[in-house]
């Protein structure tokens, strides 16, 4: 039987670990940690803007190569079901999925978050780490440009536009308005507060069997004795509570100026509450 392939996406501090952590509970699954197929399918198509390319262009011996990239990644992965987690619904590589998954049928899970709680889990890190990339770049700024709070500085850092939470709501939003509907949005909160019935949800949408899993055995996920390395991002953002599941509370209070800024940001609550 050959593996099915399926796709997942999200914002960052939004339950990734965790759902993938639970899904790899079913020995049938393979989730993944956050993929490279994303950028080598990119980079491969690239090739076609390239000199090389454009001076002998054999389009399809390259598209059959790219087309083939997704199966012969995962050939030695011993599972029945794969989910490809990585930034697949941003506008290009959604397209790209289009172009080189057109013989098989695409789904994406789209992890969300409310903003606000992904500011505060992200000034968590920072204050428990010092050493973790936000606080590195913002040691780095000058100073006597800054007109905020530091925690405020960092909040803004975090929703830069060329920050990965922007990026997803971009992505998010272009997602609402393409024609591609064959996705489902599942927010962190009820993953942590109903686990069974999200996990249900996800099962019925990718069409596998459901599976009896224990949700208070979480154990940080390893995928073909292979397990997260953080040190690059200094910080263990990745490191998973173990045990049951539950929402981590963080002591922290965001500036009501941040507050003010980045409220009502969920531009796909309407979806959620509508499938409801």
């Amino acid at each position: 039987m050959s593996k099915k392939i399926f796709f997942m996406s999200g914002f960052p501090r939004s339950g990734n670990t965790l759902l993938t952590s639970i899904l790899n509970q079913n020995k049938k699954i393979k989730a993944t940690a956050h993929s490279v197929l994303p950028d080598v399918i990119n980079n491969l198509d690239k090739l076609k803007r390239g000199p090389i390319y454009n001076n002998f262009k054999d389009e399809k011996s390259l598209d059959n190569l790219i087309e083939k990239t997704f199966t012969n990644y995962y050939s030695d992965w011993d599972c029945d079901y794969i989910i490809e987690r990585g930034d697949w619904i941003t506008p290009r590589n959604l397209n790209l999925l289009h172009r080189y998954f057109k013989h098989n049928e695409i789904k994406i899970v789209v992890l969300v978050r409310d903003i606000l709680d992904i500011i505060g889990s992200y000034l968590f890190v920072c204050k428990r780490n010092p050493e973790f990339f936000i606080n590195l770049n913002y040691e780095s700024r000058d100073k006597s440009e800054m007109v905020y709070s530091y925690l405020e500085e960092k909040a803004d850092m975090i929703m830069d536009k060329d920050s990965y939470v922007y990026a997803m709501l971009y992505s998010v939003k272009y997602l609402l308005k393409s024609n591609f509907k064959n996705y489902i949005f599942v927010e962190y909160n009820d993953l942590v507060n109903s686990p069974k019935d999200t996990l249900k949800k996800i099962y019925n949408f990718y069409e596998i069997e459901e599976y009896k899993h224990d949700f208070n055995n979480i154990k940080q996920f390893e995928v073909n004795g292979i397990s997260y390395d953080d040190t690059m991002h200094g910080a263990e953002i990745h490191t998973l509570q173990e045990g049951d599941i539950k929402r981590r509370e963080y002591q922290i209070e965001v500036p009501q100026r941040i507050v003010d800024k980045y409220r009502n940001l969920e531009i796909w609550k309407n979806e959620i509450n509508s499938d409801r």
